[in-house]
């Protein structure tokens, strides 16, 4: 049974392995080998994302029977806008539920703290833009981000809540 529960600091190494499982099967064919070892070192040591939560963003760990299998966090940009920064989810798992828990999680908790839309980037050739199509989200904006000489190429996909 699938179930999702707030993250703590406590939880930042489940999140940085399940990263490590999960980032090299999802971008293998939309960026290098390079970029994701990179990005998983940037953002998914204990360290990094112990600060990311002190900074401000609420993880969420998805399980399924007890095995962390997924995870989302987010986290305001204003008064009425959060942002969702990451969701992830174990390949086992795709088609089964699991990101539709982890956004109406994020949905719920967004509007719990009075949000009126959430946003999220997602890369321009990542199949996941279907899925948050299909979860209500639309495109409003193309973005070329450079990051530590890495160019990130996304959409900025919004949803009214």
């Amino acid at each position: 049974m699938m179930t999702v529960r707030r993250a703590s600091a406590e939880d930042a190494r489940t999140i940085g392995d399940l990263a490590k499982q999960i980032w090299p099967v999802c971008y293998a064919h939309i960026i290098t080998q390079d970029q994701i070892a990179f990005m998983l070192a940037e953002g998914y040591c204990d360290e990094a994302l112990t600060a990311q939560m002190k900074a401000g963003q609420t993880f969420f760990i998805l399980e399924d029977d007890g095995q962390p299998l997924g995870f989302a966090s987010l986290s305001a940009e204003s008064a009425d806008v959060y942002k969702l920064n990451k969701l992830y989810v174990h390949q086992q798992l795709h088609g089964k539920g699991a990101g539709k828990m982890l956004i109406q999680t994020a949905e719920a908790y967004a509007k719990g703290n009075c949000a009126k839309h959430l946003i999220l980037n997602v890369n321009r050739n990542n199949q996941a833009q279907h899925f948050y199509h299909k979860m209500g989200f639309t495109i409003v904006e193309e973005v070329n981000i450079d990051y530590h000489g890495y160019v990130l190429d996304d959409y900025v996909m919004a949803k009214n809540l």
